[in-house]
């Protein structure tokens, strides 16, 4: 396995390490006890252009022997600075178990070995960057399956609309999600960004007693949350196998 310098080298493009030096930051600025004293230099190449809290240096010490023990030396390559300065940047404000720090190592793991980078897009960062921990876990669940809904709405005849939507059952793990009333907020967030849609599988009239199709007083609906095929490729590439955990 490759030493740490190489590791470090490999996060961070090197036009990322020339602007530190452009900005004239002092070598004293960061401080990475943990690498040993043989990697400060880079260390503080990586760091201090993005002014590093303390806190942060330790976690991402361990991100680093996380990514050297994830990728052989023959594999390791070198990461597009447009998606290592994103996952970076991003990366200090997060806790280590918070489920965006660990999407963010996991898309610079496979944007760091050659045999995964095929799975990177430079849009991921971004896109992780702009997720709450709900969604990265509905994007989990719906890895695994989808979330079946069914739900029932009254007919306004006089406004020829739908309203008072009711749901019979449904699949959503809400009891993991910390706040289950955005639900709808979620979707249509997620759905903005391609990576998930919600089809209408069945869709059956509901009548006044006597099943006069004069008289609908509603509809029932089979729907379901799913991936897209963009919405797969995000995950495969970002989300852990072992998941949250």
């Amino acid at each position: 396995m490759t030493n740490d310098i190489d590791v470090i080298e490999k996060v961070i493009n090197s036009k990322v390490a020339e602007k530190v030096y452009d900005d004239g930051v002092s070598p004293a600025a960061i401080e990475l006890g943990k690498l040993g004293q043989d990697l400060a230099k880079t260390a503080r190449l990586i760091l201090a252009p993005i002014q590093i809290a303390a806190s942060f240096q330790d976690r991402f010490a361990s991100f680093l022997e996380k990514l050297n023990r994830s990728v052989p030396d023959e594999n390791l390559i070198e990461i597009p600075a447009e998606l290592s300065s994103v996952c970076i940047e991003k990366m200090k404000y997060l806790d280590v178990s918070n489920p965006l720090w660990l999407m963010f190592e996991e898309l610079l793991i496979k944007a760091s070995n050659k045999e995964t980078i095929g799975e990177v897009h430079p849009a991921f960062g971004y896109i992780i960057g702009q997720l709450s921990p709900d969604e990265a876990f509905m994007l989990q669940a719906l890895n695994s399956s989808d979330f079946e809904i069914v739900d029932t709405m009254d007919l306004n005849k006089r406004e020829n609309r739908f309203v008072n939507r009711q749901i019979e059952t449904s699949t959503v793990p809400e009891e993991h999600l910390a706040n289950p009333e955005a639900l709808s907020i979620y979707y249509a967030h997620l759905e903005s960004m391609s990576l998930v849609n919600w089809p209408v599988l069945k869709q059956t009239p509901i009548y006044e007693p006597g099943n006069n199709p004069q008289n609908q007083i509603g509809t029932r609906r089979e729907t379901k949350i799913q991936l897209t095929d963009f919405g797969k490729l995000f995950v495969t590439a970002c989300v852990p196998k072992d998941g949250f955990n």
